[in-house]
């Protein structure tokens, strides 16, 4: 993944393919995406790959600024550590790409939902 600035769809792939050795499930509306990811996962690989899959569902936002425009993916792993996981409160993430709404929960299990106009 290249940190420039610019993520191509190269570098989706090539996420996917780590993020989906880990999935447990995931479904799909007309307006919603949702993945659960077994934990230990890498946080930012699994959210670069469920905004690359929600780019190849929705076509219109390829044409907007990448995902590093919106939000530091790489660091997004550094909320979810030690004491968060000991405090048993589920510690979550939200924030917005292009015209979709991210968030990220943090459990048992790692959820990406990714919903459309919200």
């Amino acid at each position: 993944m290249s940190n420039n600035g610019k993520l191509s769809v190269g570098s989706y792939a090539d996420d996917r393919s780590e993020a989906d050795a880990r999935s447990v499930s995931s479904w799909a509306t007309e307006t919603k995406l949702v993945w659960t990811y077994d934990r230990p996962v890498d946080t930012a690989a699994v959210v670069t790959s469920a905004v690359g899959e929600a780019i190849e569902q929705w076509s219109e936002l390829s044409d907007a600024p990448p995902l590093y425009d919106f939000v530091d993916v790489d660091n997004l792993g550094a909320l979810f550590k030690g004491k968060a996981e000991e405090s048993g409160w589920l510690p979550s993430a939200e924030f917005q790409f292009q015209s979709c709404r991210v968030t990220v929960l943090y459990g048992s299990s790692l959820r990406v939902i990714i919903n459309r106009n919200p």
